[in-house]
């Protein structure tokens, strides 16, 4: 697993300094200069991070095993999906609530993630019903041993196989979380937000960096438990 996730990290270290380079070129443009914009970009990223993380993993599995188990909650849960974004739920919380805590934001951020997984989730479990689930049946597999040992690592790596959305919907949930809660996450979302509604072109350039950096790393962290989960995806 771990040199799998090394594989996928280094994959991705091409993007990620041009990333870095196309923003030290405009914050060394646009005025504060390259080093203290990615510095500050950087500086901030730990806490974005922070707070997306736990939210999509939590989120990926919770509706991964709801899509697995099935029943009205995995169907409603993956029907309201596409119907919650997560920066739409985090902006109807906070103008609902006047000091609604940061864990609320975290929640909004985790159930668009949930949604995705418990369709995917379900939709593997049902396409191994008459393969993989019929054989361990056969052999006289069944309940939780049926549950854990099989149907969830499928709904999970169906979730992982489709992180990208994910991923990206929890990034941007992100900055409205950090943007929209008063006593939020001071990341590199409200660094972007605020320094982009202040003219400062090259910090709000290098936190929109960061942001994507951070996407693609997760992305990459999701494919490597992806190929983890089903040995097919390793060679993708």
């Amino acid at each position: 697993m771990l040199s799998l996730a090394l594989r996928r990290v280094l994959a991705v270290v091409p993007a990620l300094l041009g990333l870095a380079l196309a923003a030290a070129v405009v914050a060394a443009l646009a005025g504060p200069g390259w080093a203290p914009a990615l510095g500050a970009a950087l500086a901030a990223l730990p806490a974005t991070l922070a707070l997306v993380l736990p939210a999509l993993a939590l989120g990926t599995v919770l509706g991964a095993l709801l899509g697995v188990m099935g029943g009205p909650a995995g169907a409603v849960m993956g029907g309201l999906g596409p119907a919650m974004p997560a920066f739409l739920l985090a902006a109807v919380a906070a103008a609902t609530l006047a000091k609604a805590p940061v864990t609320l934001g975290a929640v909004a951020l985790a159930l668009p993630a949930a949604a995705q997984a418990a369709t995917l989730a379900g939709r593997a479990r049902a396409g191994a019903e008459d393969t993989v689930l019929l054989a361990a049946r056969g052999r006289g597999m069944d309940g939780s041993a049926l549950l854990w040992r099989l149907a969830l690592p499928l709904g999970l790596s169906a979730a992982a196989g489709g992180r990208r959305s994910a991923v990206a919907g929890t990034v941007i949930g992100a900055v409205a979380v950090e943007s929209l809660f008063g006593t939020g996450v001071s990341g590199a979302g409200r660094l972007f937000v605020e320094t982009a509604r202040a003219g400062d072109a090259g910090m709000a350039v290098a936190a929109l960096a960061a942001l994507c950096g951070l996407a693609l790393l997760l992305n990459a962290l999701g494919g490597a438990l992806h190929g983890w989960l089903d040995p097919r995806a390793r060679m993708a």
